[in-house]
C-alpha cells in the first residue's frame, strides 16, 4: 500500500511540474542541484521530497545521496535527466528496488570517488514492471570512481529497458538472475565489474553487447557467462568468464540453428537449399508465386512451413509446373513426408542459380525424401564439417549473431562451448585462453556461420569430441592438436620449435582435456614444433598458415585438414545421401558392427541429438521416431520398446561411438556395405 500511495503522488506531483520542467533547456536540468540525507530522510532540490519512507523525484536534476534507509526507495519520475550522484548511500527495499527510475529521459548514476554504496532489493516485488535492484525504464549510465555494491535478490543486479553503459567504477553484483540486462545495447568502456548470477548470466544483453575495456570477473553457477542475442564485440579489457554453460554466448529464439526446439527451420535436415520461413501449402487456399529467386506469397504474405518439411507429392506423382505457379495433380494439396529437401534425378547434380536451385535440362525433382548429393567443396546443410563453420544460416542472420574480438585478455572456464556465436565468430586480436568442457557434446570454439582467425593469440583445451576449426585462418598457423589420450587437469602441454628448443606455448589446464588450440603469430610457416605434455613428447608437426590438425584423432567434426602428420586414414568410411561424414575419432568395429561418433551421424542423418552426461545417454529423435542408448550396454530403446543390439555404445578417446547400421535403419534410412572399399553407403 505505501508503495502504491508513493506512486498516486508521484503522478499528481509531477502534473504540477510539468510548466517549470518545459520551459528548463535541454541542460537545465543541472541547474536544479538537491542533497538527499538518508539518514535524516531530509531533501533539497526543486520536485524530491518523502514520500511515505520513499525518496520520489520528480523534475530533472543532479541529486548527491548520502546516508542509509532500511525499507524504501529512491524513485524517479521525470520527463528530464536525473542524476543520482551515490556518496556512501545504503538503500534497501523489501517490496521492489532500491533505485527504481520509473520515467526520465536518461537516468545517470555517479559513484562519488573514496565512498562505498550498496543497493539491496526484495525477493518480491509489489510492481512486477521493474525487475532490477537498480532498475531503468530508459536508458541508464553508471560512472564514477567509487565502489557500488548491488545484491539483486528477485532477479538481476542491474536491469534496463533500454541501454545501460558503464564507464568506469568499482561495481559488485550478486543476482538471483541475470547481473546486469540490457534490453537493448550492453556497452562496458571501462572500471571494475564483478559479478554472480546463480540463475542466470552475469552480463546480457537484448540487441548489441560491446566490451571495449575494463576488468569483469564473471560467474554464473547454472547459465550461460555473458550473452548477447544480437551481437557480441570485444575491443579490449581484461575478461574473466566462469559459467555452467557456455562461456561466451550469441543468438535467440529467431537464429536458424536447425534445430526445431531452437527455432531452426528444418529440424535435423538443415539444409541450405530450402530458404528461411516455412511453407504452408494451405495458407489461404493459395499456391506460391516466384518473383525471380525467392517464392513470394499472394497478398504478400510470406511461406510458411508446416513441420519444417519440403512438400511430398502424394502417391509419387510429379508436381506440374504452368509458368512461375507450381500446380498440384488434380488440385490436390501437398504431403509432408520427412525432413530432407528433394533428390536429384538420375544421381545429377542441382545446379543453382542465385539463391534457388535450378534442375539440370529442365527436369522436375524427384520428391522422394532422400537428401541431395553433392560435389566436393558444395556447402550443405546437413553436415557439420568441411573448415569450419556450421553453414546453416544466412548472411543476414549470421551477421546479426556475430562475435567478434578484436583485443582485449580474455579467459573462459565454461561448462559447455567455451565461445558459441549462434552466427559468425571472428577473432582479429586479444589474447584468449579457453578451458573448455570436458564433455564431447560441446566444444572450446563454436560458430553456425563463418568461423575466421585474423590475428591474436587462441590457447583452448577440451574434450575431443565436438571442436571447431576456423574456416578462414591465412595470416597465421592454427594448430589444433588431439592427443591419443585425455590428460587430467594441471598436466602441463607446451609447444617448443625443434631446431631451436624455444618455447612458444606452455599452458596448464585447470580441467581435463584430450584437444589443444593453439593460433599464434609466433608459430612460424615452415618451421617444425613438438607437442609436450608433462615434460613428454606427444607430437610433432610443420606448421604451415591456415589449419594444422595434428594427432591420433585428427580428423575432428568441424575443420579443414591443415597439416596433419598423424591418423589421417580411417579404414572405414561413412557416406550419407553422397556426403562423407568426419569424425573426431576414427570408426572401430566390434563383434562385426561399425561404431561411429554418434553426434557427427545422427546429424549427417538429420536427426536432434541430446547427451545425457550423467547417465552416459545418447538420444536420437525423428519424424517421431526416438531412439536412446547407453555407454556399455547393449540394450537400446526404439520408441520406448527394449531392443538388442549386436554391440553397446562406448568412449573412445573421450567420443561417444554407436552401432551405425542400428541407428540408420531405426531411422528409416537403408545401409550398404561396400567391402572392397570398405564404405558404408546411408540414403
Amino acid at each position: 500500500m505505501k508503495k502504491l500511495i508513493s506512486l498516486l503522488l508521484c503522478v499528481m506531483m509531477s502534473v504540477g511540474y510539468t510548466a517549470c520542467s518545459a520551459a528548463n533547456t535541454d541542460e537545465g536540468w543541472k541547474n536544479n542541484t538537491g542533497k538527499i540525507d538518508l539518514d535524516k530522510m531530509s531533501v533539497s532540490g526543486s520536485g524530491v521530497s518523502v514520500t511515505n519512507g520513499d525518496i520520489v523525484i520528480t523534475q530533472g536534476g543532479d541529486f548527491e545521496v548520502s546516508g542509509a534507509i532500511s525499507d524504501g526507495m529512491i524513485y524517479v519520475s521525470s520527463e528530464e535527466k536525473v542524476k543520482l550522484r551515490l556518496s556512501g548511500a545504503s538503500i534497501t527495499n523489501s517490496d521492489g528496488p532500491a533505485i527504481y527510475f520509473d520515467n526520465a529521459e536518461k537516468a545517470l548514476i555517479t559513484i562519488t570517488e573514496g565512498t562505498e554504496n550498496y543497493l539491496t532489493d526484495g525477493k518480491t516485488y509489489s510492481d512486477e514492471n521493474a525487475d532490477g535492484a537498480l532498475f531503468s525504464n530508459d536508458d541508464l549510465e553508471i560512472k564514477g570512481d567509487g565502489t557500488l555494491t548491488i545484491s539483486g535478490n528477485y532477479k538481476h543486479g542491474i536491469a534496463g529497458d533500454d541501454d545501460v553503459v558503464i564507464e568506469n567504477g568499482n561495481i559488485n553484483i550478486t543476482s538471483y538472475e541475470h547481473g546486469i540486462k540490457a534490453n537493448d545495447k550492453l556497452w562496458v568502456s571501462g572500471g571494475k565489474i564483478t559479478a554472480k548470477a546463480e540463475t542466470g548470466k552475469p552480463m546480457k544483453a537484448g540487441t548489441e553487447l560491446i566490451v571495449d575495456g575494463g576488468t569483469l570477473d564473471l560467474t554464473s553457477t547454472q547459465s550461460e557467462g555473458m550473452e548477447s542475442k544480437g551481437t557480441l564485440t570485444i575491443n579490449g579489457g581484461d575478461i574473466s568468464v566462469t559459467a555452467a554453460d557456455d562461456g561466451i554466448n550469441t543468438g535467440n529464439e529467431n537464429t536458424a540453428t536447425g534445430d526445431a526446439a531452437n527455432g531452426g527451420q528444418f529440424g535435423g535436415a538443415r539444409s541450405d537449399m530450402m530458404q528461411q520461413g516455412s511453407f504452408d501449402p494451405n495458407a489461404g487456399g493459395q499456391q506460391p508465386q516466384f518473383d525471380g529467386q525467392q517464392p513470394q506469397m499472394q497478398g504478400g504474405q510470406q511461406p510458411q512451413f508446416d513441420g519444417q518439411q519440403p512438400p511430398q507429392m502424394p502417391n509419387g506423382q510429379q508436381p506440374q509446373f504452368d509458368g512461375q505457379q507450381p500446380q498440384m495433380p488434380n488440385g490436390q494439396q501437398p504431403q509432408f513426408d520427412g525432413q530432407q529437401p528433394p533428390q536429384m534425378p538420375d544421381g545429377q547434380q542441382p545446379q543453382f542459380d542465385g539463391q534457388q536451385p535450378q534442375m539440370p535440362n529442365g527436369q522436375q525433382p524427384d520428391m522422394g525424401g532422400a537428401m541431395p548429393s553433392f560435389e566436393p567443396g558444395q556447402r550443405h546443410g546437413g553436415m557439420r564439417g568441411g573448415g569450419g563453420g556450421f553453414g546453416m544460416i544466412d548472411e543476414e542472420i549470421a551477421a546479426a549473431h556475430a562475435i567478434t574480438i578484436n583485443g582485449g585478455k580474455i579467459y573462459v572456464n565454461a561448462g559447455g562451448d567455451g565461445i558459441d556465436s549462434n552466427g559468425n565468430l571472428t577473432i582479429n586480436g586479444g589474447e584468449l585462453t579457453v578451458d573448455g568442457p570436458t564433455n564431447s557434446g560441446n566444444g572450446a570454439l563454436d560458430a553456425e556461420g563463418t568461423f575466421a582467425v585474423n590475428g591474436g593469440t587462441i590457447i583452448a583445451a577440451s574434450a575431443a569430441g565436438m571442436n571447431q576449426n576456423p574456416s578462414a585462418c591465412e595470416n597465421q598457423p592454427y594448430a589444433a592438436i588431439n592427443l591419443s589420450a585425455s590428460q587430467t587437469a594441471g598436466a602441463e602441454v607446451s609447444i617448443r620449435e625443434t631446431a631451436s628448443g624455444n618455447e612458444v606455448m606452455k599452458y596448464a589446464p585447470s580441467k581435463a582435456y584430450q584437444t589443444i588450440t593453439y593460433s599464434s603469430d609466433k608459430l612460424k610457416a615452415g618451421a617444425e614444433y613438438a607437442v609436450y605434455v608433462d615434460g613428454e613428447q606427444a607430437e610433432t608437426f610443420t606448421a604451415q598458415n591456415g589449419i594444422n590438425q595434428i594427432g591420433t584423432a585428427a580428423f575432428g567434426m568441424f575443420g579443414g585438414r591443415g597439416g596433419m602428420r598423424h591418423g589421417q586414414n580411417q579404414e572405414i568410411t561413412v557416406f550419407v545421401n553422397g556426403g562423407r561424414v568426419n569424425f573426431p575419432v576414427a570408426p572401430v568395429t566390434r563383434n562385426d558392427t561399425t561404431l561411429v561418433g554418434f553426434r557427427a551421424i545422427l546429424e549427417a542423418l538429420g536427426a536432434n541429438v541430446t547427451w545425457d552426461d550423467a547417465t552416459q545417454t545418447a538420444t536420437a529423435e525423428k519424424d517421431g521416431a526416438i531412439i536412446t542408448m547407453t555407454i556399455g550396454s547393449t540394450t537400446a530403446t526404439v520408441n520406448g520398446q527394449a531392443v538388442e543390439m549386436l554391440a553397446a555404445p562406448e568412449l573412445v578417446s573421450d567420443s561417444t561411438l554407436i552401432p551405425v547400421r542400428f541407428i540408420s535403419e531405426n531411422l528409416g534410412m537403408t545401409v550398404d556395405w561396400d567391402e572392397q572399399t570398405k564404405q558404408i553407403n546411408i540414403h
